[in-house]
């Protein structure tokens, strides 16, 4: 999995390296937690999603599968509520050619109740779609770990 991962438009993009989703409770609630690991200066550094509800996290699954599928001038974007957090994924043009690459801008909702820094990812269809395969399978082991 190639994805860049950028805070700053002046900044350079970070490889993301791995993906982890963990549970946490929250009055009652139960929540998910979503973590890009990166390297930077030889160290590893994580970047952490606010939280997620479970119909969320489906939402992002989801949402990872359609932008890899999209042509150019496909738009995609999803508003995760319960997280505050607003995903618009755009294809990209690469090389000459359209479809090679992949722009989703992460930011929080206005009326979202953690505001964050807003972030960008940068990859490929290809590695897009084994991000939507890794975070439904990593989905799927913490539900069947309950």
């Amino acid at each position: 999995m190639n994805i860049d991962f950028a805070a700053a438009p002046e900044a350079a993009p970070l490889e993301i390296i791995d993906l982890q989703v963990t549970t946490k409770r929250l009055a009652d609630k139960s929540l998910l937690s979503v973590h890009f690991f990166f390297r930077k200066d030889r160290k590893d550094r994580r970047y952490q999603m606010p939280p997620l509800s479970w119909f969320d996290a489906g939402q992002f699954q989801r949402f990872s599968e359609e932008l890899a599928a999209a042509n150019y001038p496909d738009t995609v974007q999803v508003d995760l509520v319960d997280a505050g957090i607003r995903l618009t994924g755009y294809v990209r043009r690469l090389a000459g050619r359209w479809n090679a690459g992949r722009t989703i801008q992460v930011e929080p909702l206005p009326t979202a109740e953690n505001q964050f820094k807003p972030f960008s990812l940068y990859a490929s269809h290809n590695d897009v779609k084994t991000h939507a395969q890794k975070l439904y399978s990593r989905l799927w082991e913490v539900f069947t770990r309950g």
